[in-house]
């Protein structure tokens, strides 16, 4: 979707809200985390001859890890060690999404979008994790593959099969766009047909109805937020061969390394090079050699984690994630008195589109090294168990948490008028309130039956 959604929105329904960028959203919530291994999404059964303990996470151990699952008896880890923080930051993640999409007030909401980012490096220290580890196991791709597969692909496709479904019945707007969504490439689409994105946006990121009876407004399916898991899966289709081919830790380390400057600089570049239309289009945020950084830096946690550099790495982990927050805000200020400009995050900005994202990045990379700490006050935050328990079902909060938006800004137009005080905060609560419970029923019922397959198909 665009910066000016929501307002569009809302101003359809008669009501004055101002929009927000849309979307970045992340790839998300997938099951209790396991040292580096996420049971209920990361699909790979961890090898006991070839488990390489990181020193820095060797603390934590709990007699039983499954205490809080929202579904029991789910294909156990063979890794007991448990981050129940991590869970907590995904749920903190994909919370910061639903922000970004329901609230253009306060203005640091408007950040939520950031929350994809944390999504990025974290998934990318869990995957580059998985993959080290199991390196010399007996099967490794397969079960991997199968895993990912299992954990993932039943709830997006089941989300592709209802909208064909119900294409009888609403009639959506056809655009060749769609035959990239089952293969996972819908984030090139806006780039391939960027001038339907000046003309018709609504018929590439999203499912708009032609049917009349839905006219005031009409009815959309956001699909748009899809683009972050297309850059998700196409990661891990390629990462794992890099891994197992190169198996040494030190040159996976520096290849990480290398390549979070190297895309930085392309980035750079690209401001330079590239065409402005396809920079507003966002092509720095969605074309997946732009962003793999960001999944590498986690990668690269990951690595040092397993070798000498840990101890280094968790000590200045800290000092380094406040200095970078120190300087993206002098940055930002910087940009804002020099523009005359507020922040609006529908606007195309340079410096936020390069180093910007970078130092999101590595801000996101220290929250996740703070996070593995126990004694650290980020531990202590999120390990409360609500979170813990969102963050296991947040990948069907983030898939669900946009398709029905202009489902929730009628129903409360209808149940309190156009004019009702609040109106956009009744529509948040009430999204809030549904995508909790689509998630948590998909989960338990849709998801977790898939879930439970892996053994099945794993060695």
């Amino acid at each position: 979707m665009d910066g000016r959604r929501v307002q569009e929105l809302h101003s359809k329904s008669g009501l004055r809200h101002s929009g927000k960028y849309p979307d970045p959203e992340g790839s998300l919530g997938q099951g209790s985390i396991y040292f580096t291994h996420v049971r209920d999404s990361l699909p790979v059964t961890l090898s006991k001859g070839n488990i390489e303990t990181p020193k820095a996470l060797q603390e934590v151990q709990v007699s039983d890890p499954h205490l809080d699952d929202v579904v029991q008896n789910l294909p156990p880890s063979e890794n007991r060690r448990f981050y129940p923080a991590l869970d907590g930051l995904r749920a903190v993640a994909v919370l910061m999404v639903f922000c970004q999409h329901y609230f253009a007030r306060p203005a640091g909401l408007r950040w939520g979008w950031t929350g994809v980012d944390v999504f990025f490096v974290l998934s990318g220290f869990l995957i580059t994790g998985i993959l080290y580890d199991t390196r010399n196991s007996q099967h490794r791709f397969r079960n991997f593959y199968v895993r990912r597969t299992l954990r993932i692909f039943p709830l997006y496709y089941a989300i592709l099969l209802a909208a064909v479904l119900l294409m009888p019945i609403l009639h959506w707007v056809y655009h060749p766009i769609w035959y990239l969504w089952p293969l996972y490439l819908e984030n090139y689409g806006r780039f391939i047909w960027v001038h339907d994105l000046q003309t018709n946006p609504y018929a590439l990121d999203h499912l708009l109805s032609a049917t009349r009876h839905f006219a005031n407004p009409p009815l959309v399916f956001y699909l748009g937020h899809f683009w972050s898991l297309c850059v998700e899966e196409q990661f891990y289709l390629a990462w794992p061969l890099v891994v197992f081919l190169v198996k040494d830790r030190v040159r996976l380390r520096n290849l990480c390394a290398a390549a979070f400057f190297v895309v930085l600089a392309a980035r750079v570049l690209c401001v330079f090079a590239v065409p402005q239309n396809l920079l507003e289009a966002g092509l720095l945020e969605r074309f997946t050699p732009f962003r793999v950084d960001s999944l590498l830096l986690g990668g690269f946690v990951a690595l040092c984690l397993r070798g000498p550099e840990s101890a280094r790495l968790t000590r200045f982990a800290r000092p380094i994630m406040w200095a970078v927050a120190g300087a993206f805000l002098a940055m930002e200020g910087y940009y804002v008195v020099s523009t005359g400009s507020p922040y609006n995050p529908g606007v195309w900005v340079p410096w936020l589109g390069t180093i910007g994202y970078s130092m999101i990045d590595l801000f996101a990379a220290g929250l996740i090294l703070q996070a593995i700490q126990p004694e650290t006050g980020v531990y202590r935050i999120l390990e409360y168990r609500w979170l813990r328990r969102l963050g296991q079902i947040s990948y069907g909060f983030y898939v669900f948490h946009d398709i029905p938006h202009i489902l929730y800004i009628k129903l409360v137009r209808h149940l309190f008028g156009a004019n009702a005080t609040h109106f956009s905060l009744r529509v948040a609560a009430l999204a809030l309130v549904g995508t909790l419970l689509m998630a948590y029923s998909s989960f338990r019922f849709f998801e977790a039956p898939f879930l439970k397959l892996k053994d099945r198909f794993t060695a």
